[in-house]
């Protein structure tokens, strides 16, 4: 039997990290389709799943702009009796929550590749879309309602301790 499940959604390749560190530490991963988070534990002996995120950028998107869609999968693990740990991946200043305060947004995708001058910290506002990105204070703020009024928990991680990380919040023993 496997140790961990790993949700079919995660796109192959781009966890390669986490694939080699766990080959290398006798951790079985299989990947099957899970109804909440990319990772939970196989026997079913543990109440916590784990969505991990790639960036800052990716968490801003989700409590922001997807806010309604993360909150149902918010509800959903907590409605299942379960615990939903959001393990954002990311190096940097970023070492624990609280530094996410520091985070500033990327100029947005659309202004770089046209050569347009996207600076939202600078003015406040996207030109072409004219809005205001969301700042570091304010992400913290929303991650923290969100631990506060659905019963999750954001963590941040350096990418190349995610695996490991995973295992400890899974209670998955690892061969050193």
């Amino acid at each position: 039997m496997p140790d961990i499940y790993e949700d079919t959604r995660q796109q192959r390749g781009k966890h390669e990290r986490k694939r080699l560190w766990w080959e290398d530490h006798g951790v079985e991963v299989e990947r099957r389709k899970l109804d909440t988070g990319d990772y939970e534990r196989a026997d079913g002996t543990s109440n916590v799943l784990i969505d991990t995120k790639r960036s800052l950028d990716e968490v801003a998107m989700d409590v922001g702009r997807d806010h309604a869609r993360f909150v149902r999968e918010l509800d959903r693990a907590r409605d299942a009796g379960c615990r939903l740990v959001v393990l954002i991946e990311a190096a940097g200043p970023y070492r624990e929550l609280e530094d996410a305060a520091k985070w500033h947004p990327q100029p947005c995708r659309r202004c770089q590749y046209r050569g347009n001058a996207c600076e939202p910290m600078a003015t406040g506002r996207c030109r072409r879309f004219r809005r205001k990105p969301m700042q570091g204070p304010t992400l913290l703020s929303i991650m923290r309602s969100l631990e506060r009024d659905h019963g999750c928990r954001f963590e941040i991680v350096h990418p190349a301790r995610a695996a490991r990380r995973i295992c400890e919040l899974l209670g998955v023993e690892v061969r050193e």
